[in-house]
């Protein structure tokens, strides 16, 4: 997993991912909180950053990096 990467996940029934320590919230789905948080990792413009999705046992899951990285 990369260093810089959106956080998805599961709390307290709704979703939200973070990003450096700021928190985005909430989400009525995971598929809502995923395409949020990729649409500000490419706002980043960095070849290098992921979204991942992080489930209840804290495996992780890379669902998005920038083309070509």
């Amino acid at each position: 997993m990369s260093e810089r990467h959106f956080i998805v996940y599961l709390r307290d029934s709704s979703w939200q991912y973070s990003y450096r320590g700021s928190v985005t919230a909430p989400f009525k789905t995971r598929e809502e909180a995923i395409e949020s948080a990729i649409a500000d990792a490419r706002e980043q413009n960095d070849p290098n950053i992921e979204v991942v999705v992080q489930d209840a046992d804290m495996r992780t899951e890379t669902v998005w990096r920038p083309e070509g990285s």
